[in-house]
């Protein structure tokens, strides 16, 4: 088979009609550069059209396969009609299940990134997973429209042609802003990383309602194991190294206080009340969840009496030691037990340091300040005229 002389014949054909290369095309609805490359022969009509081609100018099948005129009498024409009509009915049945899956296909992968869309937080390995599931959303879209005849008919539209540029724009519109929020986590979460901590030490900076005025918010925390000061303690020490981010505070506060043994076990009694009321902050007859303080006799070398343990990477507890009449207050939020500020602290860390590796489950974490409600309204800090505060009740 020459397709070369077959190009020339469908050319000459065409020339004799008097019609162009898109004339030809819009009249079988498929694209001017299929009929340049039938014309050239880079390529050959489809088998499910060389009939039609053949009827279109009013010659022989015989004679377009062999590229030039000939005599065919009417019962081979009529063979070579039921032909390519059965190897039309054969590509149909072959493609069915093809189109169907890939109409499936195109629609899921579509939703899929559209969900992605609302539900992104800036990741670098997510956006090469939403880039990628674009890419493959375009070859499929690509696809799925080509086995169903579809590409070559709406590709000369101009609505169709609007529309795609207007959906390629957004597209690069969203691209680019998840791009700009991953440049931007990725270089907060470098700035965090080797931002230094603040250091500060001694029983003179402890100023508990400036550390929460300061830090509150992010650290999920009230401190209420806390004292709001320590005049009546024997002994104190004070430490704490905390460094704030974008997002959150990380680091740690200790405070030691040896008292006389009443002020000691007045100290217990407060600790074994407390209780926080948090209420849904979205409604003003909302549901509330009140959080008892957990007291404990396990984890720690010591008792201990807990605000807190897991829930947004906090730790908030205070340790009893009774033979001593001291209390360690402590606050560690997403704590390093390998970090050396914590290495002289180990003793008033919990005996199994595993513990504080956070698994994404939250069933098991407790804190006294905040709660999920089952509607997934969480409780959160807001604004009073003295500062950041834990929104809710102190009991």
């Amino acid at each position: 088979m020459d397709q070369k002389k077959i190009g020339s014949f469908l050319k000459m054909l065409r020339s004799e009609k008097g019609i162009t290369q898109e004339q030809l095309a819009e009249h079988f609805h498929i694209s001017g550069r299929t009929v340049s490359r039938w014309e050239t022969g880079t390529n050959m009509p489809d088998i499910s059209i060389i009939t039609e081609l053949a009827d279109f100018y009013d010659v022989d099948v015989r004679e377009l396969i062999e590229g030039e005129r000939k005599n065919m009498n009417e019962e081979i024409k009529d063979v070579a009609e039921k032909m390519a009509d059965y190897a039309g009915a054969e590509k149909g049945r072959l493609f069915k299940w093809v189109r169907v899956i890939s109409l499936i296909g195109t629609a899921l992968m579509t939703i899929i990134i559209i969900i992605q869309f609302f539900t992104y937080e800036p990741n670098i390995f997510r956006s090469i997973l939403i880039l990628l599931s674009f890419l493959a959303l375009i070859a499929m879209a690509v696809t799925t429209l080509y086995a169903n005849g579809i590409l070559g008919k709406v590709i000369k539209k101009r609505g169709f042609v609007i529309a795609t540029r207007i959906i390629v724009i957004a597209l690069i519109v969203l691209s680019a802003r998840f791009v700009i929020a991953t440049a931007l986590v990725v270089g907060i979460a470098t700035y965090d990383y080797v931002k230094p901590y603040s250091q500060v030490k001694g029983t003179d900076n402890y100023d508990k309602k400036a550390i929460i005025n300061e830090y509150g918010s992010d650290l999920d925390s009230g401190l209420y194991v806390f004292p709001d000061n320590v005049d009546n303690a024997l002994s104190t020490e004070f430490s704490s190294s905390l460094k704030t981010g974008l997002f959150d505070t990380d680091g740690s506060i200790f405070l030691e206080a040896t008292y006389s043994p009443e002020d000691y076990d007045k100290e217990i009694e407060r600790l074994s009340n407390i209780s926080y009321t948090v209420f849904d902050t979205y409604y003003e007859d909302s549901d509330y969840h009140i959080g008892k303080i957990i007291y404990d006799t396990d984890m720690y070398n010591y008792p201990a009496y807990i605000a807190s343990d897991g829930f947004d990477h906090v730790y908030e507890y205070a340790l009893a030691d009774k033979e001593n009449d001291r209390i360690v207050y402590v606050l560690l939020s997403y704590p390093d037990v390998t970090d050396v500020s914590l290495v002289t602290k180990l003793d008033y860390l919990k005996k199994d340091k595993t513990a504080y590796i956070i698994h994404e489950s939250t069933l098991d974490r407790f804190s006294i300040y905040s709660f999920s409600f089952r509607e997934g309204i969480w409780s959160d800090y807001t604004s009073d005229d003295e500062g950041r505060t834990p929104l809710g009740k102190e009991r």
